[in-house]
């Protein structure tokens, strides 16, 4: 359960503590809740790649997203707050509803209090609606896209961005990547040393033009793959050529599933990118092929807030009256960007409700 308050009691409990409160109410299902973001502080949503250093540190001339000041005196403000009304719906918080604290947004790479749930959130949305503007151009189903890496070769460490993305495009095209985005990821995880250290790859969502499940269906060993014409055999013999060692994204278990998210996948590969530090307005996503910019216009579908329970998109709202203030600014401690309240009838005037757009 998410207490919302911030009481004398509650003013700055330990995340164990609100697991344990949260699992104490019968009619709540803490599992489910907790994975919902309910009951923690967004500062304790971090992972090794938010708290990881950087090798070399500043001298480093790549860095990653979301780790420097913020960009404006704005950024993060509380702006409004968004509900769910469809209380039928939440079986999991029944008698409660479901709020999401709306903050302002620079929409910048760089700042740190924006880069996740702002920049992250625009480009992935960016992403998908290219993609399922490319369903309806070029007759290319969304399901086909493919979630590939690229990794760059040592020798070409020192080059300038252009040139990497250029020579990884090329790559791409000989293994039979037709077209996709491209994604910049200058570092990664050392768990041995607990920081981060120059490993330049790309992560790609993008069209194989024969598909990959001739290579996902394949029952064969792996060493006969150098000798197929399958997208796994050019992509070896690429590397034994050229030095780009390409290969497709695999769960925990080394399985090459299919997407289950565009837009998810999207979002988590922007959220540990990087950027070089001296080139102003970094262009860390490249769409190139069938799906370059100068091919059609991308019809960009709205961003909506849905419900983290029933899935349903929120409206604009206002908090019943007698709840004690919340920490409503992203960046201060406590703040809490989903929370749930115990439901209030509009006919019992103890709150107003705005519909989506009202004043």
């Amino acid at each position: 359960m998410v207490i919302p308050t911030l009481n004398k009691n509650l003013a700055n409990p330990s995340p164990h503590r609100r697991v344990a409160h949260l699992s104490s109410k019968p009619n709540y299902d803490a599992k489910f809740l907790k994975a919902q973001g309910f009951g923690r502080e967004e500062g304790l949503w971090i992972t090794q790649y938010d708290c990881f250093s950087i090798r070399d540190g500043f001298l480093s001339p790549y860095n990653m997203v979301g780790r420097e000041p913020q960009t404006n005196p704005f950024c993060g403000r509380h702006r409004n707050y968004l509900k769910c009304n469809r209380k039928d719906l939440h079986d999991s918080i029944a008698g409660r509803d479901f709020y999401h604290n709306n903050v302002t947004n620079c929409h910048s790479y760089r700042c740190h209090l924006c880069w996740k749930y702002g920049w992250c959130v625009i480009r992935a949305n960016g992403v998908e609606s290219r993609f399922l503007t490319a369903e309806k151009v070029l007759n290319r189903p969304v399901d086909s896209v493919e979630h590939i890496s690229c990794s760059v070769p040592r020798r070409l460490y020192d080059s300038s961005p252009r040139v990497m993305i250029k020579e990884s495009i090329l790559a791409l095209k000989r293994c039979g990547v037709d077209g996709g985005v491209n994604i910049l990821h200058p570092f990664r995880k050392d768990l041995k040393r607990r920081d981060l250290f120059p490993s330049f790859h790309y992560h790609v969502l993008g069209y194989i033009e024969d598909g990959y499940d001739r290579c996902r269906n394949c029952i064969k060993t792996m060493g006969a793959c150098r000798g197929c014409e399958g997208f796994e055999g050019r992509i070896r013999r690429e590397t034994k050529e050229s030095g780009w060692v390409i290969s497709m994204a695999k769960n925990e278990k080394g399985v090459v599933e299919k997407r289950k998210s565009l837009f998810g996948t999207a979002w988590y590969q922007c959220e540990h990118s990087g950027y070089k530090v001296d080139v102003p307005n970094f262009q860390i996503l490249e769409w190139w092929g069938v799906v370059a910019k100068r091919k059609f216009k991308t019809e960009i579908k709205r961003t909506q807030h849905k419900c983290g329970v029933c899935g349903n998109e929120l409206e604009r709202s206002f908090l019943p009256e007698g709840v004690e203030p919340i920490v409503a600014n992203r960046g201060e401690r406590g703040f809490l960007k989903n929370f749930t309240l115990p439901h209030v009838d509009d006919e019992d005037g103890q709150f107003r409700h705005l519909a989506h757009g009202g004043d």
